[in-house]
C-alpha cells in the first residue's frame, strides 16, 4: 500500500446567483401595485435615487393629441404635462377608504349631546368589530365608564346612524333592524330572520311555505326582501378588505387591432441626483463618502435596470401570450386554447422560468373581464379529447357555467345531464369532473339551485 499527493483537474459549471440577478428576478415577479411601492422604499432609503420630472413641452400647445405617438409595447407614448391628465387606463391607486369609526363620528358631531352622552357614544363606537356588531354588554361599558355613563341613550343614538343595522349584536339583529315597520309583510319577514333559516339554508321552501302559512310566491318575495338586508353593515369600512385588483396590462381592439398596453404610468421615472454622482468621481471627496455614494449609485442603477428589463420581458410575454390567444379575446373564456408556458418561452426566446415569473401576480384586463394572466396558460393539459383534440380546463368551466346558466331553475340539471349537454359539444368528460369544476365555479348543487 502506498500513500501520496495526485494533482488533478476536474471542470465543474455552477451558477452563481449575483445580488443584482436575484434583484431583477424579483423584480420581474412583482405586480405593478407591488412595484411602485418597492420604488417608493427604495427612493426613501438611497439618497442619490430620485424621481426625474417631466420635461415641459416649450409649445405645448401647437401639439395636439392626433399628432402624439401611441402608447403601445415597445414604444414609449405621450407623458401628461403639468396641468394635465393623461388617460386612465387602469386607474389610479387607490386613496385610503373611510373607515367606519369615521364615517360615524361625522354624523356624532352633527349631534347635540352631553360630555357624558359624548363620551359613551364614542366609546361604544370604537368598540364595534370590523362587522358593525356590538359584542359588549352593558355591565361591561359600564364597569369601564362607570355607573352614571348613559349607556341606552348612547346606544339608541348609535342604532339610529347610518348605516342602518350598525351596533347590533349580531347578523341576524343586524337584519331585523333594518325591516322597515310599515312594510306589508314585515312581520312576517321578522319571523323568517328568527325562525326559519336553517330551513331555508337547506332549500327546503314548501316546508317553510306552510310553517308561515304563506303560498310557495310569497315566501319567493320575502327571500328576495331577505337577500337585500345586510348582516354585516360595518363590513363596506373594513380596512381589512383586499384592496382593489388594478391590472398590469390592458388589452383593446383599436382599428382592428388589438393593442397591448403596460401599466407604464404609475411607474415612476427614475434617475441619479447628479450632484451625488459627481461627488462620487471628485478625487477630493473622502475615500469613505466616495465609497458609500459609489455603492448607492451602484444600487440605483441595478434597481433602474430591473425594472427595464422587468417591463421589456413583460411587454414581450404579453404580446406572444394574447397573439396565440386571439379566440378568447374576440369570443370569451370559452374559447382560451391550451397552451404551455413553453409554447411562449420558444417563441419569446427566454427561459421557461422566465415566463413564469414574468407572470406571476399580473392580471390582464380584456373585454371579458379582469383575469389573472396565469389563466392564459392552462399548463397545454387538454380535456374532453374529441375530434378538436380536447378544450382548456377553464372553457371547459366556461360551457359548464353557461349550460347551468340556461337550465330551468324549478328543474335543475343534475351533473350527468351537464354530461350529456357537454358532448352534443363535442366534449367528453366523466361526471366527477363535472362536479368538480362546478364546486371550483362555486355553483351549488342541483337540490340547492332549485327554485320552488
Amino acid at each position: 500500500m502506498s500513500f501520496g499527493i495526485r494533482l488533478g483537474q476536474t471542470q465543474e459549471q455552477r451558477q452563481l446567483m449575483l445580488p443584482k440577478m436575484l434583484q431583477a428576478i424579483e423584480i420581474l415577479q412583482l405586480s405593478t401595485q407591488a412595484l411602485v411601492a418597492r420604488i417608493e422604499k427604495e427612493l426613501e432609503e438611497n439618497p442619490v435615487l430620485e424621481v426625474e420630472e417631466p420635461k415641459v413641452e416649450k409649445e405645448p400647445e401647437e401639439l395636439g393629441a392626433e399628432d402624439l405617438p401611441r402608447d403601445d409595447l415597445g414604444g414609449e407614448g405621450p407623458r401628461p404635462g403639468p396641468g394635465e391628465e393623461g388617460p386612465d387606463l387602469f386607474g389610479m391607486i387607490a386613496t385610503r377608504p373611510e373607515t367606519l369609526q369615521e364615517h360615524l363620528m361625522k354624523q356624532v358631531g352633527l349631534l347635540e349631546l352631553d360630555p357624558l352622552e359624548l363620551e359613551t357614544l364614542t366609546f361604544l363606537i370604537g368598540s364595534l368589530d370590523p362587522n358593525g356588531h356590538l359584542r359588549m354588554e352593558e355591565r361591561e361599558v359600564l364597569s369601564i365608564l362607570g355607573e352614571g355613563a348613559p349607556f341606552q341613550k348612547a346606544l339608541e343614538i348609535l342604532h339610529s346612524l347610518d348605516p342602518a343595522g350598525i351596533g347590533r349584536e349580531g347578523p341576524i339583529e343586524a337584519m331585523i333592524a333594518q325591516i322597515d315597520p310599515a312594510w306589508e309583510d314585515a312581520a312576517l319577514l321578522r319571523r323568517l330572520l328568527e325562525e326559519e333559516l336553517e330551513e331555508l339554508a337547506k332549500n327546503r321552501h314548501p316546508k317553510v311555505a306552510a310553517r308561515l302559512g304563506i303560498s310557495l310566491d310569497t315566501l319567493q318575495g320575502l327571500i328576495e326582501t331577505f337577500r337585500g338586508l345586510d348582516p354585516a353593515p360595518g363590513r363596506a369600512f373594513s380596512r381589512n378588505e383586499p384592496p382593489p385588483i388594478v391590472p398590469d396590462v390592458v388589452v383593446r381592439l383599436e382599428d382592428g387591432a388589438w393593442q397591448y398596453y403596460l401599466d407604464d404610468a404609475r411607474i415612476p421615472p427614475l434617475r441619479l441626483r447628479p450632484e451625488y454622482e459627481r461627488l462620487a468621481k471628485d478625487l477630493r471627496t473622502k475615500g469613505e463618502t466616495r465609497q458609500f455614494l459609489r455603492s448607492r449609485i451602484q444600487s440605483a442603477r441595478d434597481l433602474m435596470r430591473a425594472v427595464e428589463q422587468r417591463q421589456e420581458t413583460l411587454g414581450r410575454v404579453v404580446r406572444a401570450a394574447l397573439d396565440r390567444q386571439i379566440p378568447f379575446l374576440e369570443k370569451g373564456k370559452s374559447f382560451l386554447r391550451p397552451m404551455k408556458m413553453q409554447e411562449v418561452a420558444e417563441a419569446v426566446g427566454i427561459h421557461l422560468s422566465t415566463v413564469s415569473r414574468a407572470i406571476a401576480n399580473k392580471y390582464v384586463q380584456t373585454d371579458w373581464g379582469l383575469f389573472p394572466l396565469r389563466d392564459l396558460f392552462d399548463g397545454g393539459r387538454t380535456v374532453g379529447g374529441g375530434d378538436r383534440g380536447g378544450d382548456s380546463r377553464i372553457s371547459i368551466k366556461e360551457k359548464v357555467k353557461k349550460i347551468i346558466a340556461a337550465e330551468d331553475p324549478k328543474n335543475p340539471l343534475s351533473d350527468e345531464a351537464v354530461v350529456q349537454a357537454l358532448e352534443k359539444e363535442g366534449v367528453h368528460i366523466a361526471r366527477r369532473t363535472v362536479a368538480k369544476y362546478r364546486s371550483e365555479c362555486n355553483i351549488p348543487s342541483r337540490w340547492r339551485r332549485k327554485k320552488h
